[in-house]
């Protein structure tokens, strides 16, 4: 079964001589339950493929289909449920760490939480901050791995069936490289994974 249908995808910023031309006829059927690593060199287009699969872009030509449906016209509270998007940076909003995963989504329970947490392998980290995950976010709470991993837990916390990965562990070293590796590892079952990459191991 496809997920993913993307035809002859054409997108450019710009117009007249000024356009950049970020992808061109790119076509992909990525099937139900597969990793599918995309690599290039940085400025390539890689990140531009990402939101115009999440539908927060417009192709200049082509389609882009999510279960058959056109990705744009997704409600957010919707594509949440479809997509877990981890980025290069830990965006972290105002609030608790808590919140920090849920994103003050109501529909995210505690029982969901502790489950990511458990996935991505900081829920006794979290649990040992002072109020727990009441505790009000602070960003030298986590290391930069430990907030990626955040992220992480923040993207599969309402369980979705296509996760997007993209250079997550460009900024890590080697050891916190490897945890969150791991941790990928263990979010990318029974689910269909795209993850972007400028070095060719991080998408094996």
């Amino acid at each position: 079964m496809s997920i993913i249908q993307i035809q002859h995808l054409y997108k450019t910023f710009g117009t007249g001589e000024n356009a950049v031309h970020a992808l061109e006829d790119i076509s992909l059927d990525i099937q139900k339950g597969e990793i599918f690593g995309i690599i290039g060199l940085s400025g390539a287009g890689k990140s531009t493929l990402f939101k115009l699969i999440l539908g927060l872009y417009q192709p200049r030509e082509g389609q882009v289909r999510i279960f058959g449906c056109d990705p744009s016209r997704l409600a957010p509270a919707v594509r949440r449920q479809i997509f877990g998007y981890v980025e290069q940076q830990f965006h972290a909003i105002s609030g608790t760490v808590a919140d920090q995963i849920s994103l003050k989504d109501p529909r995210v329970t505690a029982g969901a939480m502790e489950k990511a947490l458990h996935l991505v392998g900081l829920w006794d980290t979290c649990c040992a901050l002072p109020q727990g995950l009441d505790t009000p976010f602070r960003p030298e709470l986590f290391s930069r791995g430990q907030s990626q991993l955040l992220s992480i837990a923040r993207a599969v916390v309402m369980d979705p069936q296509i996760l997007l990965f993209d250079e997550i562990t460009a900024n890590l070293d080697s050891l916190t490289e490897s945890q969150v590796l791991q941790a990928l590892q263990a979010a990318a079952k029974d689910r269909t994974v795209l993850s972007i990459s400028h070095r060719l191991y991080e998408a094996q």
